[in-house]
């Protein structure tokens, strides 16, 4: 971590430039890749339904980039059932792909082949963080109330599973929006840094320029 602090004091204006304009290139790219992020995800969940969901019929869809599960609500007083879209996830909320890998291109110092080892570890584990979000989600959006025509539908009767989902969903939603990438990143540095070797000078020995001036002499 002092290498990379050394590294970066020594060239902080041209790491900055190097940062934005990484970060406006990856945002652009992001913006196409989201869509295809979500169907992963969409993916994952619809092998996980009938574990996850109490609808069997639930289908997850993906418009815009969002990833939304489109449930159906039985609504007792008028006795018919209608559908509802809940959203599950969606890109503008959680950029911690685009900004771990814009750190990990801004890095300085790094050569392109580190930058590829680190981008295929640090975005691995971070989608892992992105999967554990979207399967909390998903049970934690059947928990809470649903305001209908018919009133306010309480859609679990368990106050503890309700609890526990809840605090977990606000712990992914918090942390996960950009703290997950920096604590990547910064795995990724203190694992991967290598700090320049500085040569080693034996007393009584010129190196260098020296060397060759006392050959001269």
């Amino acid at each position: 971590m002092a290498g990379f602090a050394q590294s970066l004091r020594a060239a902080w204006p041209r790491a900055l430039l190097k940062l934005l304009g990484c970060l406006v290139a990856v945002s652009l790219l992001w913006t196409v890749v989201a869509p295809v992020y979500a169907r992963s995800l969409a993916l994952i969940g619809r092998a996980l339904i009938p574990v996850l969901e109490a609808a069997p019929d639930t289908q997850y869809t993906v418009e815009s980039g969002r990833l939304l599960a489109n449930r159906t609500l039985w609504l007792p007083k008028q006795k018919r059932r209608v559908e509802f879209a809940m959203p599950l996830w969606d890109p503008a909320a959680n950029y911690g792909v685009p900004l771990l890998a814009t750190l990990i291109l801004a890095t300085p110092a790094w050569s392109w082949q580190r930058r590829g080892r680190a981008l295929a570890v640090g975005l691995g584990l971070l989608t892992f963080t992105q999967i554990a979000f979207v399967l909390v989600t998903i049970v934690a959006t059947q928990q809470g109330p649903v305001i209908s025509r018919d009133g306010v539908l309480q859609l679990s009767d368990a106050p503890m599973k309700q609890y526990i989902f809840y605090a977990l969903y606000h712990f992914f939603a918090i942390m996960g929006r950009g703290f997950f990438a920096l604590l990547i990143y910064l795995g990724l540095i203190a694992v991967g840094w290598n700090t320049p070797a500085i040569p080693t000078v034996t007393r009584g020995r010129p190196v260098g320029r020296n060397r060759q001036r006392a050959r001269r002499r």
